[in-house]
């Protein structure tokens, strides 16, 4: 046999060495006789065999089936901001998403939604909700490409440590979107989705806590949905122990975990987030009380939210009074209130009880020569210390009377006017009591809330004052236990970080009501860049739902304020440190 052709079926002969042939003769024995030099090798390998050869030869030179369709993928229609339920079936078991039109569709086999989808409407590229890996339909088979990685990543948002340091970079660029539209993160617009406007400003207001915004970006994603694509994706960190704190608390701490997640998610599709996911937990969790189709109260609703994250992460209202979350570590002050009765006995009843009398701060001896309220030191007055939240603030009623000039004229008055009441010394006045407060410990973040609306049993009235305040260095120390110093403490001064605004119809209470939040950059970050780079300054946004715009911080005070965050002055080192302490109870088992 010519050498050139022996050469050749040596070669054919370790391309297919798994092949067997029919007469069950193995790869060794077809590889011995060749080796041997034996004039009937030819022989042995048969027709089949040689037919084997050549459809191996084929499929080694034909495209893996991993790279069909995925062209077909149109990343401008995901959207991963909504609940995960199937667009037919309205089930959130075993969902998929087609990667070609975005919608959702329950399993992928030959009698599932997807299957019938993928045969409908010719779209092959889905991607399991619950683990991130991508089948192609209706074929059924896995498909595992670098290029996924993107999408991936947007249904599973992590941070790792660098990227939460560099969050507030005095460098940090604008993120440009898949439309080259450029944004911040933490800067977008929350969409409308029915009546939750004042939610909205809520959970921007939230988002910018930076130590509440760590605490909740540490938080990883479930196992079973990083083991897809943890080792596809660079910007993917490993899970630690401390990243899964929050993985067993409830839906409702995990749903506005990946919200923060996707307001601060520096490589998103779009500019904008919806809500409408962590929204629709709300509504559960409240039991309709904050509805997607209802105008809510922000008050009320910032205070139910805090309270409830409080008590999941704590696991439940019992321990909320024992063990420390990052809620209470962010926000919870503590304020003491003296309160003393106001009343009088007539001598008139024959049951000798206690009745209230308009004149009975006269008769007790709790009114000064000026008509004003006062305690009386020959009677008992009560103490009590009680944790808070949020303080809030009464504003002087408007005048009822004002002239040409004046008419048109909102009053304006400094906030000091309003903290007044927090002074130990002012005296507040009623349901048959007289109290007055002292702030006997400050929060890293104040809340206030400032008290425009108020009800009587005929209408509700909105008050316009305008509420002067500065943006830097708000000293409370006159409103405080602290012991006194020689100029304003570190631990009362204080910041401004978020201002939510109210506006309405003129001449109306509530009438076409928009609410609003306002925050601005931070300079405090670790920079992106060790090169010097140029001073940079910190810039004011509005954010009202969609809408986001750049605003002067002088002309802050203008608005209806309803809502403020103040920020103590290293505030955001010392609620750090204590976070690293606050590991959530287990609660897989409760639901909300």
């Amino acid at each position: 046999m010519p050498q050139g052709a022996r050469t050749n079926m040596e070669e054919d002969a370790r391309a297919t060495k798994r092949v067997r042939t029919e007469s069950g003769a193995s790869d060794e024995k077809v590889r011995a006789s060749i080796a041997d030099g034996a004039d009937d090798a030819p022989e042995a390998l048969d027709a089949e065999f040689w037919a084997q050869v050549a459809q191996a030869a084929d499929t080694e030179t034909q495209p893996a089936r991993r790279d069909l369709y995925l062209e077909t993928i149109n990343r401008h229609l995901l959207d991963f901001d909504f609940e995960k339920v199937c667009s037919v079936s309205m089930s959130n078991v075993n969902v998929y998403a087609c990667l070609q039109c975005g919608k959702y569709f329950q399993g992928r086999g030959k009698q599932s939604h997807a299957y019938f989808h993928a045969i409908d409407e010719e779209h092959h590229v889905f991607m399991n909700l619950a683990t991130a890996q991508v089948y192609v339909l209706p074929e059924n088979y896995l498909v595992e490409d670098p290029s996924l990685c993107d999408i991936q990543y947007q249904l599973s948002l992590t941070f790792s440590e660098r990227q939460i340091a560099q969050l507030d970079a005095p460098d940090m660029p604008p993120t440009l979107d898949l439309n080259a539209n450029p944004y911040l993160p933490g800067f977008v617009g929350l969409n409308n989705i029915d009546q939750n406007n004042a939610m909205n400003a809520v959970i921007q207001a939230l988002a910018h806590v930076p130590p509440l915004r760590n605490y909740f970006l540490r938080g990883a994603t479930p196992r079973g949905l990083r083991g897809g694509i943890e080792a596809k994706s660079a910007r993917m960190p490993t899970v630690s122990e401390a990243e899964g704190r929050l993985l067993h608390s409830t839906e409702l701490v995990q749903r506005f975990a990946t919200l923060l997640r996707r307001i601060w998610n520096p490589h998103g599709f779009k500019g904008q987030v919806s809500p409408h996911e962590f929204l629709q937990q709300v509504a559960v969790a409240s039991h309709g009380k904050f509805k997607l189709t209802e105008a809510a109260d922000p008050v009320d609703f910032l205070g139910w939210l805090l309270n409830l994250l409080h008590f999941d992460l704590v696991g439940g209202p019992r321990a909320a009074q024992k063990r420390a979350s990052i809620i209470t570590a962010c926000f919870q002050g503590e304020l003491r209130i003296e309160s003393q009765k106001v009343i009088v006995r007539t001598g008139l009843e024959e049951d000798q009880v206690d009745k209230l009398d308009h004149d009975g701060r006269r008769s007790g001896g709790q009114e000064d020569e000026h008509g004003n309220a006062k305690f009386n030191i020959d009677q008992e007055i009560k103490i009590d210390r009680s944790p808070f939240f949020l303080l809030t603030l009464d504003l002087p009623p408007p005048p009822v009377f004002q002239d040409e000039v004046a008419q048109n004229i909102v009053p304006q008055i400094p906030i000091s006017h309003v903290l007044a009441k927090y002074d130990g010394i002012s005296i507040q006045e009623a349901n048959g009591m007289i109290r007055r407060y002292k702030l006997t410990r400050l929060p890293p973040y104040l809340i206030l809330h400032f008290r425009r609306f108020t009800k009587n049993r005929f209408v509700e009235e909105r008050n316009q004052t305008v509420i002067n305040f500065p943006t830097i260095g708000l000293d409370l120390a006159d409103y405080t236990d602290l012991p006194p110093q020689e100029g304003p403490t570190l631990g009362s001064v204080y910041n401004i970080l978020a201002n939510v605004t109210h506006e309405a119809a003129p001449g109306t209470v509530r009438d076409n009501s928009v609410w609003s939040c306002q925050v601005h950059t931070r300079l405090d970050g670790t920079p992106l860049h060790d090169t010097p780079d140029a001073r940079h300054e910190e810039q004011w946004f509005q954010m009202q739902d969609l809408i986001v715009e750049k605003v002067n911080k002088q002309l802050l005070f203008l608005r209806e304020t309803c809502i403020q965050i103040w920020e103590q002055t290293g505030a955001m080192q010392r609620v750090e440190r204590s976070a690293e302490s606050l590991v959530p109870r287990d609660q897989t088992s409760k639901k909300t």
